[in-house]
């Protein structure tokens, strides 16, 4: 059986668990990996993607936001006057004012603690406490404008698109399997009352497959305005019930619960001892 087929199967064929449980650790491994992966292209790459189209892309989305300006000659020029005020940070832009009243600074940089007010000729900018002036004409032949600045950025803001993607795989894939270790100890517990004799490392295997319909339901609701409170403990709840359901439908051969057997190097095989059914054969002389 595939690791495709075993997607499947892991979710209502609970008697194929003890096959899963002869699959070798490079396949176990790699259907984790194709779960974490098929879990993060419906919840993160599918969503970016409608994002992404429905909008343009984020580049498209500044381009809508920055107004048009024009460094050159050591000014600035903007063609409509721009405020923004959200939270503790306090936006303005007047080119067409030579100087704009110090009162109307002095109350901004008060109020707010990260200010950027703008006129054409200087930046009054206060970051962290601090407040500094930044001149246009020391910028020397600096010259800018909207198209510009958004074609200069637009490669940084790919990479870290990018490289957020990455990491944030990355961490579910991390995630995923030190989260079955959560699987594997509860799992010891269950194996215990069921007196299924079954290791550690035989259970942290099964856990991998029991998280199929738990990342499943994740997934749907993740697209849903509504959530199931306390998922993470459901989540290990149904990862639990399925272990159990394996276990149950599992033979002896399979928990590794085979006769004992006491021999000595010099018996032949039709001499050594088993556990018998008849008592009274422990006793003959």
């Amino acid at each position: 059986m595939n690791v495709f087929s075993e997607l499947v199967h892991s979710v209502y064929d609970l008697k194929s668990y003890r096959l899963f449980l002869k699959d070798k650790k490079g396949k176990t491994f790699l259907f984790g990996f194709l779960l974490v992966l098929l879990y993060f292209l419906v919840t993160v790459i599918l969503p970016f993607v409608q994002f992404q189209v429905s909008t343009g892309g984020i580049m498209n989305i500044a381009e809508e936001l920055v107004p048009d300006f024009t460094i050159a000659d050591g000014r600035l020029d903007m063609e409509r006057q721009f405020e923004f005020a959200e939270g503790d940070t306090y936006i303005f832009v007047d080119t067409k004012n030579e100087e704009m009243a110090e009162e109307k600074i002095l109350e901004n940089l008060r109020e707010y603690s990260s200010v950027m007010i703008l006129d054409s000729r200087n930046a009054i900018i206060k970051s962290k406490g601090q407040v500094q002036t930044l001149y246009f004409s020391d910028l020397g032949d600096l010259d800018m404008s909207k198209s510009d600045l958004i074609e200069m950025v637009r490669p940084f803001v790919t990479m870290a698109i990018v490289l957020i993607l990455v990491l944030s795989f990355v961490f579910m894939e991390v995630f995923f399997f030190f989260g079955v270790l959560f699987v594997g100890l509860f799992g010891m517990i269950v194996a215990s009352c069921m007196k299924a004799n079954l290791t550690f490392g035989e259970l942290y295997k099964l856990g991998i497959y029991t998280r199929t319909t738990s990342l499943l339901l994740k997934a749907v609701f993740s697209f849903l305005p509504i959530g199931i409170p306390l998922y993470p403990i459901v989540s290990l709840g149904i990862s639990l019930g399925y272990l159990a359901g394996a276990i149950r439908n599992m033979d002896s051969s399979d928990l590794g619960s085979s006769p004992v057997v006491f021999y000595s190097e010099g018996m032949g095989p039709d001499d050594r001892w088993t556990r018998p059914e008849d008592k009274d054969q422990w006793n003959q002389p």
